[in-house]
C-alpha cells in the first residue's frame, strides 16, 4: 500500500504513514519536474502556497491554506502521486467562490475535490451531476460525464412510484458510476455537531443537512441561562436572495431557517407533517400532488400566509427558470389552487420521490413580495421576509448576521437569536467556544483543532454517517481523462487511507461509494473496489496501452 516520505515516495507494505514526513510532504514547495501526459511540455508538481498555482498540462484546483487546511493539504498530496504516475500537474490555489465558479459553472479545471453534499434523494443529485443534457456550462454536469445508459437507468427509477423498486433500481446506478468513476469519494465524512456543552444540547441531525439542519435547530435545548446561538463561517454570506444563490451550504443553512417548505423532514429521514408547512399529502395519480397547507400561519412581516401564496411560489420558480432550481422546475408543469387550504401540484413528467425531490427544496415566498420582480434570480435583496421559525434581524456584509425567533411559527426554536460571526482563523473558533463567546460550529471543520480540543471540558461533540464526501472529479472535456481506465488508474493512485488518518486524523471513513450507508437501503456495497497502490495504477494503464518515456512521462495510447 502506501508510505509516503518528503518526495512522497511509495514504499511497499504499508498503510501507515510517518506523521512528520507525511506533514513536511503536505507542506513543502519544492516542484516534482513531470512533464505532460502524452508529451505536452509543462511545469511540476503541486503548489501549497496561497498564492497563483504552478502551471501544467493538468490543472487541480485548490482552495486556500486559511479556508480548509486538511482539504488543501491533501489535494497537493494528490497532485504528487498523479505527477508520479506521470502526469504533469499543476496546482491552482484559489478563493473559494472563484473555485466553485470555475469548476460548476465554467468546467474550467482538469481536477477538483471539495466536500459535496448530497440532499434526502439521492438519484435527484446524481442526475443532475451526470445526466448528459446537463454538460453545458452552468447545468450541472460539470465532470462532462456522458452515459446514455445511465441517462435511462436514472430517468426510470426517478419515474419509479414504488419505493421497493426504487431500490434496486438505484444500486444499479451505483454500480455503474463506481465502474466507470466520473467522480470518487476519496473520504466518506461524518455530520459533525461540534458546541460548547455548557449552552447548547440536544443535537439532532438529519440527512439532508446534518446538524445544521431544520430538525437540529427546532430541536436544540440551549442551557445555562443562555438565549442565543452563536456561531461562524470563515467566509462572508454573498446574499440574501433565497432564488439568487449558488447554493452552497453557507447560504442554505440561513435560508432553511427563514423560510418554510411544503415538506421537512424528521431524523429519520422522513416527511413530517408536525413540522411541515404542509400537514398532509396525497399522490392522486402519477403526476399529481395535493398537499394540505396551514391556514393559520403568517409571514414574518404580519401578512397571511394562503394557499395562493404556496402556488404561486412554484409557478413563478418554473415559468422564471430560476438556476438554481432548475432540477426540480423540470418536474413543475403548473401549481393550483384547489380551495383555501389544498394545492395541486401537476408535474410535467412522473417523480417518484415527489416530496424528497421537489417538495422539501422549493421555498414558498410571499407572493405580495415577488409577483412584481423580474429576473428574480438577480435580484438584490437586502431584507429577507419568510415565514420559516426565524426572521431576518440584520446582515452586516463581510462581518455578522443574524436572525431572530419568529414566536408565532409552528415549529419554533428555543433560543431568541442566532448569529454568524466572519472568522477565517480555525484557532480563533476555538478559542470562542471554549470560552463561550461562541456556542456551536456550523462549518464543521474536521482538523487538527478538533483533534486536540474534542476532550476539553467545555466541549461537546457529536458524529454520525453522513451522506456527504470528499469528492474527486477529473473533467472529461480535456483528453484523455474521458478514458475510464485512466480515471480508474487515477484513483488506484490516491492515498484514501493516509488522507483520513494523516490529514483527517481518523475521523472519516475512506472513500468507497458515491450513494453512502446514511440512505439506508437505497446504498449497496456490491460496487467496484479499488486498491491504493501505484503499483496498481501502473498495471492498469499498461494494460490500457499506455506507455512512459525516458523522463517517466506518461503516454497516451496511440490511434493507430
Amino acid at each position: 500500500m502506501w508510505g509516503l516520505t518528503i518526495d512522497i515516495v511509495m514504499v511497499e507494505n504499508t498503510n501507515r504513514i510517518s506523521r512528520r514526513s507525511f506533514l513536511k510532504a503536505t507542506t513543502a514547495g519544492s516542484a516534482v519536474g513531470m512533464t505532460a501526459l502524452a508529451g505536452c511540455a509543462g511545469g511540476g508538481g503541486g503548489d501549497t502556497s496561497d498564492g497563483a498555482g504552478s502551471e501544467g498540462a493538468y490543472t487541480y484546483v485548490n482552495n486556500a491554506q486559511s479556508y480548509n487546511p486538511p482539504r488543501h493539504d491533501a489535494i497537493n498530496v494528490i497532485a504528487d502521486q498523479f505527477s508520479e504516475l506521470g502526469l504533469d500537474v499543476g496546482v491552482d490555489v484559489l478563493e473559494w467562490g472563484t473555485l466553485f465558479s470555475r469548476v460548476s459553472e465554467e468546467y474550467d479545471y482538469s481536477f477538483a475535490t471539495w466536500h459535496t453534499f448530497f440532499v434526502s434523494e439521492p438519484v435527484t443529485e446524481l442526475n443532475n451531476l451526470f445526466n448528459s443534457a446537463n454538460t453545458d456550462p452552468g447545468q450541472g454536469n460539470y465532470s462532462g460525464y456522458e452515459n446514455p445508459d445511465l441517462d435511462e437507468m436514472m430517468a426510470n427509477y426517478l419515474a419509479e412510484p414504488d419505493e421497493n423498486t426504487r431500490i434496486e433500481q438505484c444500486h444499479e446506478i451505483q454500480r455503474l458510476l463506481m465502474d466507470e468513476v466520473p467522480m470518487m469519494p476519496i473520504t466518506q465524512m461524518p455530520q459533525a455537531a461540534i458546541y460548547n456543552s455548557n449552552q447548547v444540547g440536544n443535537w439532532q441531525a438529519d440527512l439532508a443537512n446534518g446538524f445544521n439542519s431544520y430538525w437540529t435547530m427546532i430541536n436544540l435545548e440551549m442551557k445555562g441561562g443562555e438565549n442565543t446561538l452563536k456561531g461562524y463561517w470563515p467566509e462572508t454570506l454573498s446574499t440574501m436572495n433565497v432564488l439568487g444563490h449558488n447554493d452552497e451550504s453557507k447560504h442554505v443553512y440561513q435560508f432553511n431557517m427563514l423560510y418554510d417548505f411544503l415538506v421537512q423532514l424528521n431524523n429519520e429521514a422522513g416527511p413530517d407533517p408536525e413540522v411541515s408547512l404542509a400537514t398532509d399529502w396525497e399522490r392522486v395519480d402519477e403526476t399529481t400532488m395535493e398537499y394540505t397547507i396551514r391556514t393559520d400561519h403568517s409571514w414574518h412581516d404580519g401578512e397571511d400566509l394562503t394557499a395562493e401564496d404556496v402556488a404561486f411560489s412554484y409557478n413563478y420558480i418554473s415559468e422564471n427558470e430560476v438556476p438554481l432550481y432548475s432540477t426540480q422546475s423540470e418536474y413543475i408543469d403548473t401549481a393550483e389552487v384547489v380551495d383555501q387550504e389544498t394545492v395541486r401540484i401537476n408535474m410535467a413528467e412522473p417523480l417518484g420521490p415527489f416530496n424528497l425531490g421537489v417538495a422539501n427544496l422549493i421555498p414558498i415566498i410571499p407572493e405580495h413580495m415577488w409577483a412584481d420582480r423580474e429576473n428574480p434570480s438577480q435580484q438584490n435583496i437586502q431584507e429577507p421576509v419568510g415565514s420559516g421559525p426565524m426572521m431576518f434581524e440584520y446582515w452586516e456584509q463581510g462581518s455578522e448576521f443574524a436572525m431572530t425567533r419568529f414566536d408565532e411559527h409552528f415549529a419554533p426554536v428555543s433560543f431568541e437569536r442566532r448569529f454568524w460571526r466572519v472568522i477565517p482563523e480555525a484557532s480563533t473558533v476555538w478559542e470562542n467556544l471554549i470560552n463561550g463567546d461562541l456556542n456551536y460550529e456550523p462549518f464543521g471543520r474536521i482538523d487538527r483543532s478538533l483533534d486536540q480540543n474534542q476532550d476539553n471540558e467545555n466541549i461537546g461533540t457529536t458524529f454520525q454517517t453522513a451522506p456527504t464526501f470528499w469528492m474527486f472529479t477529473p473533467n472529461e472535456r480535456q483528453e484523455p481523462l474521458g478514458d475510464k481506465q485512466l480515471r480508474k488508474a487515477l484513483v488506484e493512485a490516491i492515498p484514501r487511507t493516509p488522507i483520513v488518518d494523516q490529514i483527517l486524523f481518523g475521523f472519516p471513513e475512506t472513500g468507497s461509494n458515491i450513494v453512502s450507508s446514511a440512505f439506508g437501503d437505497l446504498h449497496t456495497e456490491d460496487v467496484t473496489e479499488y486498491e491504493e497502490s501505484q503499483e496498481a495504477a501502473r498495471s492498469r494503464l499498461e494494460e490500457a496501452g499506455y506507455t512512459w518515456d525516458d523522463n517517466d512521462t506518461l503516454q497516451a495510447p496511440s490511434d493507430d
